[in-house]
């Protein structure tokens, strides 16, 4: 039996916190050696890379020689960092066995973008101010969500695929309260769980 249909016969909780959002679930189409987190750490470092092609051609003044040599050698060190970065987090999520938590989307998905003009701002000598918070911004968020959610559920997709129980038979799920404090509204989310 393939993780995949192991993964439909768990519970609902469970089967939800193996899944988790958008981004985890377009993984999940693909097989699991090719979404190991130092993979998805180095795909990430290859679209931080190709967003900064134009910003580093400006500041190469568009020669091409100069301009594409940089670009190169600045997407290789980006997927480097991001793939040590996405191992490192496997090794750790190894050791401590923790479940996924779900990222601060709100927080996170933005920071790329806002590093992203920070630098350009940055390269293009607009701004001035602290080049270190704009690479930070642009690099963070792909290796906090690897280290957050994508890693831990990794290594329970690979459990499952090994046919071992990946919860070790304990229920471990995140308790959302989707109510914000309001009892009645909290009884009628229970009710279309039950129905589900």
């Amino acid at each position: 039996m393939s993780w995949r249909e192991s993964l439909q016969e768990l519970p609902k909780p469970q089967r939800k916190l193996l899944q988790g959002g958008g981004l985890s679930q377009r993984f999940l189409n693909l097989p699991l050696d090719a979404t190991h987190p130092a993979i998805i750490g180095a795909l990430y470092g290859l679209l931080v890379g190709l967003s900064l092609l134009l910003p580093i051609g400006y500041l190469r003044e568009w020669d091409l020689s100069l301009w594409w040599r940089t670009f190169v050698v600045t997407t290789l060190f980006v997927m480097t960092v991001a793939a040590s970065l996405g191992l490192f987090s496997r090794i750790i999520v190894g050791i401590t066995a923790r479940p996924p938590i779900s990222p601060p989307r709100k927080v996170l998905y933005p920071m790329p973008f806002v590093g992203l003009a920070w630098l350009s701002l940055e390269m293009t000598e607009l701004l001035e101010f602290w080049i270190w918070g704009a690479w930070l911004l642009l690099l963070i968020p792909g290796p906090l969500y690897i280290h957050l959610s994508w890693a831990p559920r990794w290594r329970l997709l690979c459990r499952l695929e090994d046919g071992l129980d990946p919860f070790d038979g304990k229920m471990v799920v995140e308790e959302v309260d989707t109510a914000g404090g309001d009892e009645e509204l909290a009884e009628v989310v229970a009710v279309f769980d039950e129905e589900e």
